[in-house]
């Protein structure tokens, strides 16, 4: 944005950005933005603008082919696409542009709130692409506790793998999961708390999705108030979103697979949804991803990690700095305590060694007192 204004409150803004004659690959976002502004933002590459002025109040956003390729909220950090990973725009590809659309909380003046891509010519061996999951069927009864929101699909294209993940909900929100079901065998793919930064966050592993699999998910909510939450777009009122961004082969006889898996179009196999699944992660571990490329070295990213769901336990410099120095504070306490200790028996010895010398002292005296008395006897 440039100096904009906004004029009511939960307003949507969008703003757009041609993108050159030539072929190029988005591979990170830096938000520019802050939470005490904006509710949340959204980034789309477009065929073309939904309007043709620089910026317009409204929810259209674009016009022909379109996706969804970042999404912040809660102040969540940078996030940077794995090596050899990326967003395929501009020339040779239907995405001409890049929109980003901004829910604003209330009134304010002078925002230059947006979002800086990267964007590179150097070729990668796949393309990234979104897929959007979750449900409109939202209704949050007065003074209830979990209530669930299940949503499936079955999918139908080539293989892709789903390497990060990011969810969405307004203040009601638990916890969103999302789960692939591949030849009877049910695997999680994420699981996370909306209440944290939402942003896209690595997995650990990525999932691979194959043809006829099937993804299925929920939101679970709790609603205090003494009043029903329905869906609807302002912070009022509640969502439901899991986007799952993956990687796939960019040749020719392997378009892009599809975008979206909304509502409860298998609700058999949403049946399958584990119990656990209303449970939130544990913590949100703060750790470093592996960056391959120098220039975005300094780019920290968020991971959540939850004891259960997770099979392996990641250990960073930052772990490594906490224990060092937890050791050295450790073994300075003992030093001090072990001198202490040392002082105070240094302290009893010199007592002991002068009620000692006293004592002969005494002795002595009272010898030549004895003999004093004899001579003059």
């Amino acid at each position: 944005m440039n100096n904009y204004e906004t004029t009511k409150e939960d307003e949507y803004v969008s703003i757009q950005y041609k993108l050159s004659d030539e072929e190029l690959l988005i591979v990170g976002f830096i938000p520019l933005i802050n939470m005490r502004n904006a509710h949340h933002m959204l980034t789309y590459i477009c065929e073309q603008p939904a309007e043709k002025k620089l910026f317009w109040s409204g929810n259209t956003i674009c016009n022909g082919e379109q996706t969804i390729i970042h999404g912040w909220s809660k102040n969540a950090p940078p996030f940077i696409l794995p090596k050899d990973v990326g967003f395929a725009v501009g020339r040779n590809t239907p995405y001409k542009y890049i929109v980003v659309n901004i829910h604003y909380f209330s009134l304010l003046k002078n925002d230059y709130s947006g979002n800086q891509l990267i964007l590179t010519h150097k070729s990668r061996k796949s393309h990234a692409g979104v897929i959007l999951s979750g449900t409109n069927q939202i209704y949050l009864k007065e003074n209830t506790q979990t209530i669930r929101t299940p949503f499936s699909c079955q999918y139908k294209g080539p293989t892709i793998s789903i390497f990060a993940a990011s969810v969405h909900t307004h203040q009601w929100g638990r916890v969103n999961s999302l789960y692939r079901v591949h030849d009877y065998e049910m695997s999680l793919i994420v699981k996370m708390n909306p209440q944290n930064p939402q942003s896209f966050y690595r997995l650990f592993l990525p999932i691979e999705i194959k043809n006829n699999d099937y993804i299925i998910g929920q939101c679970v909510y709790d609603n205090n108030l003494n009043k029903t939450i329905h869906i609807g777009e302002t912070h009022h009122d509640e969502m439901c979103n899991i986007y799952a961004m993956y990687s796939y082969n960019p040749s020719i006889n392997n378009p892009p697979p599809f975008l979206l898996c909304w509502d409860n179009a298998v609700s058999q196999m949403a049946n399958l949804i584990p119990e656990d699944s209303v449970i939130p992660p544990l913590q949100l571990n703060y750790i470093n991803q592996t960056i391959d490329d120098e220039q975005y070295i300094n780019h920290v990213k968020h991971s959540i990690d939850s004891s259960r769901d997770l099979p392996i336990k990641i250990f960073n410099q930052q772990n490594y700095f906490i224990i060092i120095i937890t050791i050295l504070i450790s073994f300075l306490i003992l030093l001090i305590i072990g001198r202490c200790i040392g002082n105070l028996q240094y302290f009893s010895y010199m007592r002991y060694g002068d009620i000692i010398n006293r004592r002969k002292g005494f002795e002595i005296l009272k010898q030549s007192s004895n003999q004093e008395n004899d001579l003059l006897d």
